[in-house]
């Protein structure tokens, strides 16, 4: 049975790491693993040649409307419009940019998602994967399936126990009841603008943000951090055997994650 990886990307970030990612997986991945590559705008030739990536155009409605509604507004943007009352009733307004409230860089997982479980009838489970990595060494879906959810879980994810969880690689059980209501649950909360009524707007707190609704009804889901105080748990889970995530600009400016990212 092929385990599918989704990914997503547009020219932009194809020429700054998803080229070398792209390139990697092909070259690292057994026969049962492919990968379905949600790409926006134009799709560079060379990609129509791989015969293991299947890259696929971003055309979803739904995040077209999304972003028609609220992209023009700064703030989904990520500008942070601070507002202070001093005793004397003085009022000062601060301006700031904060990636945890752009919710327009970080919309486009989920609608990928469903993309690519439009365009693909999955196996027993398939996993969303960020382009910012670099694949170390073959695997197959033998070696992966330690990182993918029971089947009495929904998803695998990787927990952090300071704040939210990182979300540059998430499993799903595919036969689970509940999955399906998870991640529409998930486009919901964007379709609506419910989004911009939470605390944060970024991927990971939404996803934990319905993660933990679910679980409130009782539902399970499988935490693989093996350290939940490390910063960046996805070197810290058993992944780093396969993958590096150059999470953030330093790491991906550097190549690899930072040696003090590996807790003992």
């Amino acid at each position: 049975m092929t385990t599918t990886f989704v990914s997503s990307m547009n020219m932009n970030l194809y020429n700054h790491y998803g080229s070398v990612f792209l390139s990697e997986f092909e070259k690292y991945s057994n026969d049962d693993i492919n990968l379905i590559n949600v790409f926006e705008g134009d799709i560079p030739a060379v990609l129509h040649k791989n015969k293991k990536i299947f890259t696929i155009p971003l055309q979803s409605e739904q995040h077209v409307k999304f972003q028609m509604f609220f992209g023009r507004l700064w703030e989904a943007n990520g500008l942070r419009i601070i507002h202070q009352k001093k005793n004397n009733n003085e009022q000062t307004f601060n301006l700031n940019w904060d990636y945890k409230f752009n919710a327009m860089k970080f919309s486009f997982k989920i609608f990928s998602i469903f993309l690519a479980l439009e365009h693909q009838k999955m196996g027993d489970n398939f996993i969303w994967i960020d382009a910012d990595m670099r694949c170390l060494k073959r695997f197959g879906a033998d070696g992966i399936n330690k990182f993918m959810p029971n089947e009495d879980q929904i998803m695998s994810y990787l927990g952090r126990k300071s704040h939210y969880s990182e979300c540059g690689f998430l499993g799903f059980n595919n036969n689970h009841a509940q999955t399906s209501k998870y991640l529409n649950r998930v486009k919901d909360i964007y379709t609506t603008g419910e989004i911009f009524s939470l605390d944060e707007w970024h991927d990971s707190w939404i996803w934990d943000h319905v993660r933990g609704e679910f679980e409130n009804k009782g539902n399970k889901f499988k935490n693989i951090s093996t350290n939940p105080n490390a910063d960046h748990p996805f070197v810290n889970s058993g992944l780093q055997e396969f993958f590096d995530h150059l999470k953030g600009p330093e790491r991906k400016k550097m190549g690899k994650s930072f040696d003090y990212d590996y807790v003992e």
